[in-house]
């Protein structure tokens, strides 16, 4: 009992001696559309603070422009910041002021790409720690001692032993590092035997793919979507999968996209298969069960266009439909389904921006001490627009680099209403079928991230229509108050990537990573294969402290 008592006493006066600093909100120069950035930084230099440890920063509201007006509301903290954003073009500039309780000032200005303000925070909250506590900063993408879960005198050996017991990312400056999985990083991993698993190779072109309990067994299967036809396997024992089942979804239409939903909540999943006719690219959406290892078909196809998304605020598998459009491709809304006796039919509408269609939506749900869920729009171009959820109509942010890299897709002919389309003149545009978007908390630790497709390739560069990307990397992108951010990333996958998912592909008690593949043209558009590769997934000694892995952007964190 004496023992607690003075392990509670020392605990207590190392809280009381940490210092406090409040955040008030920044003043901000730039265009309407980023005036949440007054808001965006501050709650990003909080996020920085409690990372680096050594000090407690929360928000505050009162608006300060001088010294005096921040000393007022510093309350009972020891510091008190306050400072501006002006953004002029792609550029942005941080200017952060602090001010303590002696009247002592500290200044600090970080210039960035718009782009980039996570890194400029980054090194103002580093320069803030080591000039004004005169403390050693802890780097983007170190972690605590505490983190670690190190005992004195705990060297390189002790650190093997806690490997993997990490959020998602938890690198040790030196060679103590973990990870959630060996080829989430690109220096010195070793390439154990059990980071990644492969399948042999399929002779089909994979259009699309999802992993599931599809036959009701308890156990999840692969199924495999090509041209026209759908393919069942299971993972066998051997690491191969075996076929259960193969049906022919239509001979003149052509398969667009496929998603998993329990329709009539039995345990077993439905698959929902979007195709279009390549004449005028009208749909119609196929609803297909596996029970028995049979297929069939759950009710009647439909005329729309359909896809699976979890809608924000329950973020349950919720099958949405849209129709067709012989101009726009589709027509404006997107609804809820509704059976309607033996197939489905358009519902409620949801509200949704303009450049919203039924397949490039998705939320990503409020992480701990975020500033609220967001909905996710992939652009035509690849490009991710962040909304907020509540009030879908001005854009928050647009990420720079382009993300799914899906090869499905189909051409229509844009045209004005009433002057019709001439075909020998006019070239078609291209709508490639979204990726599926992930957003998930793989730790449980209340931290959500966004898993995506991420194609590298020079040649799509140059040309539009080149999408068989030699080369892909899966992106766990999370909002940082300002932007979406990278916080882990696979390491270069060959082939070009069909589709990812999340699950236990081999039955094997632990959350793989599935990444579809197909073979790069060097074989030739006729011999395209196809492969699934997956990650396990280390989940089981996750912290719910450990830091943000910040080494991925584009900083310097030893200026």
């Amino acid at each position: 009992m004496f023992f607690l008592c003075v392990v509670l006493g020392f605990t207590a006066q190392a809280v009381s001696a940490q210092n406090s600093v409040v955040i008030l909100p920044f003043s901000v120069q730039a265009p309407k559309d980023l005036a949440y950035l007054g808001r965006a930084v501050p709650t990003a230099f909080q996020t920085q603070f409690q990372q680096q440890g050594h000090v407690q920063a929360r928000l505050g509201q009162a608006v300060a422009h001088s010294e005096a007006e921040a000393k007022r509301a510093m309350g009972n903290a020891d510091y008190a910041m306050w400072g501006s954003v002006v953004v002029e073009g792609s550029k942005a500039t941080i200017s952060a002021s602090c001010v303590d309780r002696a009247g002592k000032t500290w200044t600090k200005t970080e210039h960035s790409a718009l782009n980039g303000m996570t890194g400029a925070v980054t090194h103002v909250t580093q320069a803030f720690t080591s000039e004004v506590l005169q403390k050693t900063p802890r780097l983007a993408g170190s972690a605590p001692a505490s983190a670690a879960m190190r005992t004195p005198g705990s060297g390189a050996k002790g650190a093997t032993n806690q490997r993997g017991s990490s959020d998602i990312i938890m690198n040790e400056t030196g060679q103590q590092q973990y990870y959630l999985n060996p080829q989430f990083r690109y220096q010195g991993a070793s390439e154990g035997a059990s980071s990644r698993i492969r399948s042999q190779r399929l002779k089909m072109s994979m259009s699309d793919m999802a992993v599931a309990d599809f036959n009701g067994d308890g156990k999840n299967e692969v199924a495999i979507l090509d041209q026209h036809y759908l393919y069942m396997y299971v993972w066998g024992n051997d690491g191969k999968l075996k076929e259960l089942g193969k049906t022919l979804i239509s001979q003149t239409n052509i398969n667009f996209s496929m998603r998993a939903i329990d329709l009539n909540r039995d345990g077993a999943k439905e698959l929902v298969i979007a195709t279009y006719d390549e004449e005028q690219n009208r749909p119609y959406t196929f609803f297909y069960s596996f029970k028995n290892n049979r297929f069939s078909q759950y009710c009647e196809r439909c005329n729309y266009f359909c896809n699976v998304v979890k809608l924000s605020p329950t973020y349950q598998p919720t099958l949405v439909g849209q129709a067709w459009d012989s101009l726009k491709l589709f027509r404006p809304g997107v609804h809820q389904m509704v059976k309607t006796g033996n197939t489905f039919a358009l519902g409620s509408r949801l509200n949704l921006p303009k450049d919203a269609n039924v397949f490039n939506i998705g939320w990503l749900p409020n992480s701990r001490g975020g500033d609220g869920e967001k909905l996710l729009v992939l652009r035509d171009d690849e490009r991710i627009k962040v909304y907020p959820s509540r009030n879908p109509q001005s854009a928050m942010f647009t990420t720079m680099d382009r993300y799914s890299g899906s090869a499905v897709g189909m051409e229509h002919y844009k045209g004005m209403p009433g002057l019709g389309i001439d075909k020998n003149y006019q070239l078609p545009s291209k709508y490639f079928a979204p990726m599926r978007f992930i957003a998930a908390d793989i730790g449980r630790t209340g931290e959500y991230v966004l898993i995506i497709n991420k194609p590298i390739s020079t040649a799509s560069q140059f040309f539009d229509r080149y999408r068989f990307f030699p080369q892909g990397e899966i992106h766990a992108l999370y909002w940082d108050g300002v932007g979406l951010g990278l916080k882990w990333k696979t390491r270069r996958i060959r082939g070009s990537v069909g589709q990812i998912d999340l699950a236990d592909i081999n039955n094997d008690g632990i959350l793989d990573l599935v990444v579809g593949l197909n073979s790069s043209p060097d074989l030739g558009i006729g011999s395209r294969q196809c492969m699934v590769t997956a990650y396990p997934l280390n989940t089981s000694a996750t912290d719910p402290n450990a830091p943000i892995d910040l080494s991925d952007f584009e900083i310097n964190p030893n200026p």
